[in-house]
């Protein structure tokens, strides 16, 4: 019987390049909770969690404390050999925190796909983790900054942008037309108000959107409020986003039941790592919704588990260029973005090392 030998847990501060806004928060920085998980027989998986208050109402010390308190100390009587137990100790370890959980289910994953010798796609699905082509985000800010921003990521490489919008002054259309008219009519927009309008507001905006060929709205309405959710796609003529609608599979049942989106947005952060993942993809494709992967302003490992989920299982839509805008990582093996596509190493396991091994918890 294998056992959890060694567990540790460190934050570290990555610097962002450039600062990131959007109608919820501005960030300047990320906080990367970095988890380490030895077992009795010498393998390490890495895993990661930042917070974002605003969306999930975790915090550093929050995240902190779950994993310290109740979701590693869950893992220690488990079998390593019984990976459903495992995984379902993480779930059950504590109400919500999922952002907690899904630094832990992380890093259990690298240890999984290591043991067997296998990539982390090789382990989900049998699937090589090629380069994975993500859209770039151009921040809320004025019009003209939002052009700018706009041309400097098409001339980094990338193929898709996705646009903050809600900047409650009445601008948004104009923000999205100052981007298409710089771009021109063939690169791919998509944009997310994340919760910013009423649905009056919303139902007004999009048609308004319409013109500039947007690909879809993502969030447009409070995250509570799915009927406002179901009365904005019942009347837009574009597809409608849900992300933070949608934490867990039940917030998905909801919102199929309800026909309340066109395109679910899965996030690690919300979900509770790729274990809970994996069975809501399978709900959304069963319901015949298309499904894209996503990320907050988080660190490699985080953004690279995203990704593997998005490759192995064969998202229509990829959001993963938070890791892009970190000025530095303090790891190693974590994706590279060249020419609008993230690129990874060669290596078993979900291929992320961090530089610090941090303090121990438990031996």
């Amino acid at each position: 019987m294998a056992r959890i030998q060694n567990t540790a847990i460190w934050t570290v501060d990555l610097p962002l390049s450039t600062p990131f806004h959007t109608s919820l928060r501005s960030a300047y920085s990320v906080q990367d909770i970095r988890v380490l998980i030895e077992t009795d027989d010498g393998l390490q998986g890495f895993g990661s969690a930042s917070p974002t208050a605003k969306i999930t109402g975790e915090t550093r010390q929050s995240i902190e404390a779950a994993l310290t308190e109740f979701v590693l100390p869950a893992l220690l009587a488990v079998d390593v050999d019984d990976e459903t137990a495992m995984f379902e100790a993480i779930q059950k370890s504590v109400v919500y925190n999922n952002a907690a959980k899904a630094a832990v289910d992380i890093a259990m994953h690298d240890i999984y796909a290591k043991k067997r010798g296998l990539s982390l796609a090789h382990h989900l699905n049998n699937r090589p983790l090629s380069a994975v082509a993500t859209d770039a985000t151009v921040s809320l800010n004025t019009p003209e900054a939002m052009e700018q921003q706009a041309l400097t990521l098409t001339k980094a490489g990338f193929r898709f942008l996705k646009i903050k919008l809600g900047g409650r002054d009445g601008q948004d259309a104009v923000r999205v037309e100052r981007i298409r008219q710089a771009l021109g009519p063939d690169m791919p927009l998509r944009v997310d108000a994340n919760q910013a309008w009423s649905v009056k507001e919303s139902i007004i905006y999009i048609e308004q959107l319409a013109r500039y060929d947007v690909e879809f709205v993502e969030q447009p309405v409070y995250m509570k409020d799915l009927l406002g959710l179901r009365e904005v796609t019942v009347h837009s003529p574009l597809p409608i986003a849900a992300d933070e609608s949608v934490f867990d599979v039940y917030d998905l049942r909801h919102v199929l039941h309800l026909q309340a989106a066109h395109i679910i947005n899965l996030k690690l952060m919300k979900t509770g790592g790729l274990y809970p993942a994996i069975r809501m993809v399978r709900e959304i494709e069963s319901a015949g919704l298309d499904w894209m992967v996503g990320s907050m302003m988080e660190g490699p490992a985080s953004v690279t588990a995203a990704a593997t989920l998005a490759e192995a299982f064969g998202s229509r839509y990829k959001d993963l260029d938070a890791a892009y805008f970190l000025a530095e990582t303090q790891s190693s093996g974590g994706p590279r973005y060249e020419n609008g596509e993230l690129r990874f190493t060669d290596r078993v396991g979900l291929g992320v090392v961090f530089d610090d091994k941090g303090v121990n918890h438990s031996e």
